[in-house]
């Protein structure tokens, strides 16, 4: 597979790239490159700092890289077993937090996993599961963490009990990230095809490419989050995003989500994906649950919602209708 334009392509290459921090007017140059043996001292630092076990870090530091402005400033790491891989020791100094750093490690590091053909990345966390959700990682069960990567220090005491599995699958070929205005003629096509063929959607009028862009432009302004799906080759195969529940003031913790997937990229887990962004998001905003409208009859939609934690709140009989039926409209809900 081909790495996502702007992250490394090898782990012997290393790469200028640039973070936007809302600080300062100009973005922030930084370069990735791979660990050396001499950067232990400044990794363990960096680790100690962001409160992150040490042990099993330095016997994989050849998976390591660093980002570096002028000192080391950020480091992660990836434990590979077998099919799975863990990724670990994400660790930003906290002066330079909040510039972009911790996305462009892990991005960076995602892209080798999937370039090396691994299915799945694991990580534990205590406290940063929602930035990890922001990529499309999910909580997962600890008992469906692979044989093979139990042996790592991770699930053997380095992590508190308490600490979250998260997983992000690999087999899809995708990943995740915010959407773009250019990215708006896929996701018209995407969703005018559920309008054309399928009760995914109630409306009976194709959306037009100005209410499309119109819709992007509304979630930008009001600070609620538009994520897609990207294959390495750069195609938009999927999308979701939010918005209020409902307008009045008692409704402002409520919000509701969409979710599209392109016909021949379903059935892949790749909704999934895109409702971890979409529930860390709303959750860093401040709102308290997440509802669905989805056709009851879409069983689909319920067993991915169920995954993902929702519980059907509601059923309203008979209250769609479209292709000349009359449709069960299910309300699924998720406190987050």
């Amino acid at each position: 597979m081909h790495a996502p334009p702007g992250v490394c392509r090898s782990r012997r290459v290393c790469v200028r790239m640039a973070a936007v921090d809302p600080r300062q007017e100009r973005p922030v140059q930084f370069t990735l490159r791979p660990a050396q043996a001499a950067d232990w001292p400044a990794i363990e630092a960096l680790l100690h700092g962001a409160a992150l076990p040490v042990a099993g870090a330095r016997e994989h530091l050849d998976q390591f890289v660093v980002a570096e402005a002028g000192r080391i400033v950020g480091c992660a790491g990836l434990e590979p077993h077998g099919e799975a891989v863990l990724l670990r020791s994400l660790a930003v100094e906290a002066s330079d937090r909040g510039r972009g750093l911790g996305q462009a490690l892990t991005r960076h590091l995602l892209a080798r996993a999937m370039e090396e053909g691994r299915q799945s990345v694991w990580l534990r966390t205590t406290t940063a599961a929602d930035f990890f959700g922001l990529l499309g990682f999910r909580m997962a069960a600890p008992e469906t963490v692979p044989e093979a990567l139990r042996t790592s220090a991770a699930f053997q005491g380095a992590c508190p009990d308490g600490a979250a599995t998260l997983l992000l699958d690999l087999r899809p070929g995708v990943t995740v990230r915010p959407a773009r205005a250019d990215d708006m003629a896929a996701v018209l096509d995407i969703y005018n095809h559920e309008v054309r063929t399928s009760t995914a959607t109630y409306q009976y009028a194709e959306r037009t490419p100005q209410e499309q862009l119109e819709q992007w432009a509304a979630k930008q302004r009001d600070g609620h989050g538009f994520f897609v799906a990207e294959t390495a080759a750069g195609e938009v195969v999927g999308y979701a995003c939010y918005g209020l529940f409902r307008p009045r003031e008692g409704w402002r913790f409520a919000c509701e989500h969409s979710v599209y997937l392109h016909a021949q990229w379903r059935g892949r887990g790749i909704a999934r994906m895109l409702m971890a962004p979409v529930m860390a998001h709303a959750r860093r905003r401040g709102f308290h649950t997440m509802v669905g409208v989805i056709d009851a009859s879409n069983a689909a939609s319920v067993r991915m919602h169920e995954a993902m934690g929702f519980r059907v709140a509601g059923v309203l009989r008979e209250g769609g209708y479209k292709f000349g039926r009359w449709l069960d409209v299910a309300f699924v809900q998720a406190m987050l």
